[in-house]
């Protein structure tokens, strides 16, 4: 991330760690359909509204979730 100040450049090299990259494209939407799933859980959330939130991510060009990974992605996070 080059813009990024030259004290967290120096930081980040004494520490010997990577610089961070930029977020995911998806990653705003899976921010929305997280949001849509504890909507449902917690305060009565439509599931059309999850559903929607789901397909979004896998129909998002530059996603690479798989539908199977993003379901169990959802089990794990909210149904476990």
């Amino acid at each position: 991330m080059p813009d990024l100040p030259d004290a967290l450049h120096d930081y980040y090299r004494e520490k010997a760690r990577d610089l961070p990259t930029a977020p995911s494209p998806v990653s705003d939407l899976l921010r929305t359909l997280d949001n849509a799933v504890n909507d449902q859980l917690y305060g009565d959330g439509p599931q059309s509204a999850v559903d929607a939130a789901f397909e979004a991510v896998l129909d998002h060009p530059q996603s690479t979730w798989k539908r199977e990974v993003l379901s169990y992605r959802l089990r794990q996070l909210f149904y476990s």
